[in-house]
């Protein structure tokens, strides 16, 4: 820089320039506030309601099925024919199990 005074025009287009540049970051803010506002509601009602589902309280264990065996063994048979197996099922949970109508499992050649 020169060592010459700023003259008073110089000091404005400055000043109007630096007042410019706040104004410009001010509405910038005012814009994107309310989305972060929102985004950080539903972060935190997202939280609540996982926190809240999720909650257990200390030592209950809920319905928790027991099987009295994991595989069944029914040997060489001919592909593609159906077969029964039993199953003893039990609830050895505190909390009420609920069954649905039972699926057919389907075995492929090989397995």
């Amino acid at each position: 820089m020169s060592d010459q005074p700023i003259r008073k025009t110089h000091a404005r287009v400055s000043e109007r320039a630096r007042a410019r540049k706040q104004t410009e970051r001010r509405d910038t803010i005012t814009r994107v506030l309310p989305f972060v506002i929102a985004a950080a509601v539903v972060l935190f009602v997202g939280i609540v309601v996982f926190l809240a589902a999720n909650q257990a309280t200390p030592g209950a264990v809920g319905a928790r099925l027991e099987v009295d065996r994991e595989q069944v063994d029914l040997g060489n048979r001919i592909f593609d024919q159906p077969v029964r197996a039993t199953f003893t099922v039990k609830n050895v949970g505190d909390g009420a199990l609920k069954l649905d109508m039972p699926r057919l499992v389907t075995a492929l050649e090989g397995c």
